[in-house]
């Protein structure tokens, strides 16, 4: 799996974040309970650093002096996932975008 942290990213993860870590993980979103052909599907998460008791049973990648830790489910389903910032003015977060 290809992990791409864009530059604003890496800034603002290590401006907000004392661990300079950020965790990726799998969201899944349900389909459509209406009988319509909108089914439902799975898409990558990111949140600020990482919950220490959890850090051992993920795998850990360093890019730029920011520790990305995710676990095999991220890999399992996307062969590249890309962290980057959304917002305007002072209202930003991070995203994560797969393929």
């Amino acid at each position: 799996m290809e992990l791409v942290l864009e530059s604003s990213a890496r800034d603002y993860i290590l401006k907000k974040n004392p661990q300079k870590s950020i965790t990726i993980g799998v969201g899944k979103r349900d389909g459509a309970n209406c009988g319509c052909a909108v089914s439902g599907g799975v898409f990558p998460s990111v949140r600020l650093g990482v919950n220490p008791y959890d850090a051992a049973s993920y795998n850990k990648v360093d890019r730029e002096g920011v520790a990305i830790y995710y676990p095999n489910s991220v890999a399992d389903v996307f062969k590249k996932v890309t962290v980057k910032v959304e917002g305007v003015l002072f209202l930003k977060q991070l995203l994560a975008l797969g393929n």
